[in-house]
């Protein structure tokens, strides 16, 4: 008997421990940074993907007595967008009634079903206000005291002229706004001061998913040159820059036989902007800046591990004869240029690239291709780089904030709450699920891909306040295929310190 029940405690005891270590493993297995890594591991994104499960808010009952809820945002006129306006707040707006109405697209629709969800539930509207300029149009409502708007969407670009003019409501005063809730993203977490928050991004948006940085590749080029498909080399970890760089080299043709490679007549390996060299950096594992234990940022371009990706990133961009750089091959430094865009897309849509570097939203613009495209993540640096990182462009991501004019921040924090979490089943899905999935991509690969590449969104604080015009002097170095960043940043390291230092400053003497 006592054998029996000694069996029986020992098999008890290897029960508990396995539990134990099962249970061990599912809590350990999130994403991180890599031990080798600079990237910052806060700045991993929720899942592209909604979960099944519906997850509802803990919010208060509220009845808001007919109020509109009014968001300001960026309005952009370029070419290089879908529309001036955002199309993440406001359904299209029927001009005999001035309500929403639903269309039949994807992403009008799902807004529209859920305003009208949350209309019913608190008794109130929404309304978007467009400004080409929202910085300075928050600056004049807030210095008068005017809380005409409830919460503002905001350029990457333009928080730098934001969050320092004490513009913004901490989030942490938002009672209701949950940052632990699956709808917001935190990956933003990278952008805090002094643990300092202004910032918000998540399923109530969708622009920063178009502004996360992928490469596309053309499938039919590639299968007659005889490559075979990168897809499992992304999902075995084995897609990094020396892999990348031996699809490119080679892969280019003069194909009007003149002897010299044009941007609007030939074929290339590789097409490129100057933000490439940045998006490669944060792929690679690295950033322009990181925060210490304070919270406080500090220059991180010059670690040996950063010299390291960027030296792998410049030899793959400043391969003349297979990379298509649009910027530096194409147009006069520091001008604007149509023509930029136009050999851009051409390039990619008559099948004369190989790959090209895109941010999400550029993928409608190949829609109506004949030729077969996939999308995958930009490569890691090496093998022993745990994960993919996909970097949120700076200029064309969006954040959302509150205005310190607010007077009501419950009220605020409860909407913004309920608008992020009904997002998740009704936005997202139409964005992630419908445009994206079945519109855009066209194999199952390409969906795994999307689940990696928004899985994976980073926020590099030291591009999005560009210290010391960090990030633009840091890419234009492309201009010039200039490798010698050590060099620049001796020259620019006491600017770069100086304007953190005057940033931690102002944040300082900020409620």
């Amino acid at each position: 008997m006592k054998k029996i029940v000694a069996l029986f405690l020992v098999l008890i005891l290897i029960f508990t421990t396995l539990i134990s270590c099962n249970s061990s493993n599912k809590s350990n297995n999130s994403v991180t940074g890599d031990s080798n890594s600079t990237t910052d591991p806060n700045a991993t994104a929720a899942p592209g993907e909604t979960t099944t499960e519906r997850i509802d808010p803990n919010l208060p009952s509220e009845d808001y007595g007919g109020y509109t809820f009014t968001f300001l945002s960026h309005q952009e006129n370029s070419d290089d967008w879908y529309q001036p306006d955002p199309r993440e707040i406001t359904a299209q707006i029927d001009d005999s009634t001035g309500q929403e109405i639903e269309t039949g697209d994807p992403i009008n629709d799902a807004v529209y079903k859920r305003n009208a969800t949350l209309e019913d539930k608190y008794n109130i509207s929404f309304k978007l206000v467009t400004k080409p300029d929202e910085k300075t149009e928050l600056s004049k409502t807030v210095k008068a005291g005017d809380a005409v708007y409830d919460a503002v969407m905001m350029f990457n670009n333009n928080i730098p002229g934001i969050v320092p003019a004490d513009l913004l409501t901490d989030v942490s005063k938002l009672t209701y706004v949950d940052l632990s809730k699956p709808w917001w993203d935190p990956a933003v977490n990278s952008m805090s001061i002094e643990h300092k928050n202004y910032l918000l991004g998540g399923d109530l948006l969708i622009l920063d998913n178009e502004a996360t940085n992928a490469l596309v590749f053309n499938k039919d080029l590639m299968a007659s040159l005889g490559m075979d498909l990168p897809y499992n080399l992304v999902t075995q970890g084995k897609w990094t820059m020396d892999v990348l760089n031996q699809y490119v080299k080679g892969s280019s043709s003069d194909l009007n036989g003149d002897g010299q490679m044009k941007p609007d007549d030939d074929r290339w390996g590789f097409v490129t902007f100057n933000d490439t060299l940045h998006a490669l950096l944060v792929s690679g594992g690295g950033t322009l800046a990181l925060k210490d234990d304070n919270d406080i940022p500090y220059m991180t371009l010059t670690t040996d591990r950063n010299l390291s990706v960027i030296s792998k990133a410049m030899d793959i961009m400043y391969n003349k004869q297979d990379v298509l750089n649009i910027q530096s091959d194409i147009s006069t430094p520091g001008t604007a240029n149509v023509n930029w865009f136009n050999s851009y897309y051409n390039a990619f849509q008559n099948n004369r690239a190989l790959f090209e570097w895109v941010r999400m939203r550029v993928v409608d613009k190949f829609r109506g291709m004949d030729a077969n495209f996939g999308i995958i993540p930009l490569p890691k640096f090496d093998e022993n780089q745990a994960n993919y990182y996909s970097v949120v462009n700076p200029y064309t991501g969006v954040l959302l904030g509150v205005p310190k004019s607010v007077q009501d921040l419950d009220r605020t924090s409860v909407i913004l709450e309920a608008m992020a979490a009904e997002s998740r089943y009704t936005l997202q899905p139409a964005y992630y699920d419908i445009v994206l999935q079945r519109k855009y991509t066209r194999d199952d690969e390409s969906q795994q891909m999307l689940d990696i590449i928004f899985n994976s969104r980073v926020y590099d604080i030291g591009a999005v306040y560009s210290f010391g015009n960090v990030f633009l002097d840091f890419i234009a170095l492309c201009n010039k295929s200039n490798t010698d960043v050590a060099s620049y940043y001796d020259k620019k390291s006491a600017t770069m310190q100086a304007a953190i230092d005057k940033l931690v400053k102002l944040i300082d003497t900020m409620e």
